[in-house]
């Protein structure tokens, strides 16, 4: 899938062409302080970016229908943070699990953050307030890859591009301020370990910082496995137990504050082991992956789908092993391990998409594989909204689910060998850097516009299911959705602007142009109307009598 047009500029070693492109190189300063120079260079540019990104998850927020911005996880978490204000906050799981539908299921630290911003909530709703922390960590993770990027390119160009993308696209906003979610609290810490890695800060920083990721979401032990296993293979050791040595000290020291905190509510109840470690791993299938058409064939309590977790554990540790051992880096192995992930887990809901960006992010803008990096936004744009087999859905038509999630599957699949045989170094041709900036913001802003519609379409159907507009409403939807149209033009024209910052020269090609707006009529669907995409899935197939 070609994102950018075919013609390509050699990239000269020195070249004035170059710098009129893709990147602009720093003026010359030691590594050690690039970062600093940068960041001092475009505080403005990242300013502006950080600005436009919290003011659009405020407004949304508060204008989505409360199924979005007051979903269950969001009201999960203010009774979560209510708890953790109580005398019995060591009660948290136990309150939790019987209380409400859907639990608190995380190791305490998002309660923790999320419980001074829940006791401010008065003339502020608490379902706006809760999704603090993850704007900040969001931010946070941001500035994060933008001088991660500098430092290993000591080109302003790249950064901006990687802190864009991130901040400035559909996924990164619908899991925090859609979904309420808090993937950005721990991708944070993960990053933050990684970076301190690199900068050859020793074991114990890095250690420390992979703990803090675990307290905020399980499913971050998988990226500790990455450091643990270039740490045995980057040491001058020759005999096993002196490279098995430092990883048995950091295994300790990894255990040690999580265990600490995780002690109080062990002693309360068995509810804080049940709820982090039976209950997730006993979720139903929740996917667009190929394992749906598995299930169909032989059903949702197969032998594969039980042992998922493990599965992806033992994979996640294969590819950590052999990829340091092959010298490939942390970010790239973190990037395998999420499309290895989203290959075997039975529950990838839309908001675990974001998972991918930061990691793509440091492994292609890095090697200036734009193409690749553009396929996935756009893969994770779509997918994260795309049909899935839902309970309500006509229950015949699992095979159609099924041959979407194998589609899926095949993406990520391709992706997954091809970063594993090609072991992306530095390309010798300029890629379109500005296509990958164009697409994401664009329906970055595109996503947010239909948010901001939503008010205007007052459906008392249910928020999910057909039919999609209610009867006698039709023409008034119409009219809300040629608005729409008018404001991803605007959205089109906002992102050009946008990307001629990251490459002013270079122009963007009509493919890119077509994706957004094949995309735009999802988000109108998703958070204007508010029905899922199941939902015209489904009123299709029985259109043409299926």
């Amino acid at each position: 899938m070609a994102l950018s047009r075919a013609s390509e500029e050699r990239e000269p070693t020195q070249s004035a062409t170059l710098s009129q492109s893709v990147v602009t190189f720093l003026s010359p300063a030691a590594e050690s302080g690039s970062q600093a120079i940068v960041f001092t260079r475009d505080a403005r540019w990242m300013l502006g970016i950080v600005c436009l990104y919290a003011a659009l998850v405020v407004v949304t927020v508060l204008s989505l229908h409360p199924y979005f911005s007051q979903t269950w996880d969001a009201v999960t978490f203010i009774g979560a943070g209510k708890t953790i204000l109580s005398p019995e906050w060591s009660a948290l799981y136990a309150q939790s699990r019987a209380d409400r539908y859907w639990p608190y299921a995380y190791p305490p630290l998002h309660a923790f953050s999320v419980a001074p911003f829940v006791a401010l909530a008065g003339s502020v709703p608490d379902f706006l307030l809760v999704r603090v922390p993850p704007v900040l960590c969001d931010i946070a993770l941001g500035i994060l890859l933008y001088l991660l990027i500098a430092y290993k390119t000591h080109n302003k160009n790249l950064a901006r591009l990687g802190m864009l993308v991130w901040l400035l696209n559909p996924v990164t906003w619908y899991d925090t301020a859609v979904q309420g979610h808090f993937e950005a609290e721990w991708l944070f810490f993960v990053g933050l370990g990684y970076f301190l890695f690199e900068r050859k800060r020793g074991w114990l920083l890095p250690t420390l910082a992979l703990s803090v990721a675990f307290l905020f979401k399980q499913n971050a032990l998988l990226f500790a496995l990455p450091f643990w296993a270039t740490l045995f293979f980057a040491s001058d050791e020759k005999r096993f137990l002196g490279r098995a040595l430092p990883i048995l000290a950091s295994l300790l020291v990894y255990a040690l504050p999580i265990l600490a905190v995780s002690l109080p509510f062990l002693l309360y109840s068995n509810d804080y082991w049940y709820m982090n470690v039976q209950y997730v791993a006993d979720v139903p299938l929740q996917t667009q992956s190929w394992l749906v058409a598995l299930a169909g064939l032989f059903g949702t309590d197969n032998l594969f789908l039980r042992a998922s977790s493990l599965l992806t554990f033992v994979a996640a540790a294969l590819l950590a092993f052999f990829g340091a051992r092959r010298k490939m880096d942390v970010w790239l192995l973190a990037l395998l391990l999420v499309l290895a992930f989203f290959l075997l887990s039975k529950k990838v809901v839309g908001y675990y998409y974001v998972m991918v960006l930061p990691f793509a992010l440091v492994s292609l803008v890095t090697t200036k594989h734009f193409r690749l990096l553009s396929l996935i936004v756009v893969a994770v744009s779509f997918i994260s909204l795309s049909p899935y087999f839902a309970s309500w859905a006509n229950q015949a038509h699992v095979w159609w689910y099924g041959a979407l999630g194998i589609f899926n599957s095949a993406l990520w699949l391709g992706m997954l060998v091809w970063l594993w045989r090609e072991h992306p170094r530095a390309i010798q041709f300029a890629q379109n850097a500005r296509v990958t900036a164009f697409v994401s913001v664009s329906l970055f802003l595109g996503a947010a516009a239909a948010a901001l519609l939503q008010p205007f379409i007052n459906s008392q159907t249910s928020p999910i299911r057909a039919p999609l507009i209610a009867p006698g409403f039709e023409p008034f939807a119409l009219g809300v959705f040629f608005g729409f149209a008018l404001l991803v033009v605007g959205a089109i024209l906002a992102a050009l602007v946008f990307s001629r910052s990251i490459a002013r020269a270079l122009p963007v090609s009509w493919s890119a142009f077509a994706l957004v707006v094949l995309l735009a009529p999802l988000y109108f669907l998703t958070f204007t109307l508010t029905k899922e995409s199941t939902a015209a899935f489904e009123l299709f197939l029985k259109s043409i009598n299926l």
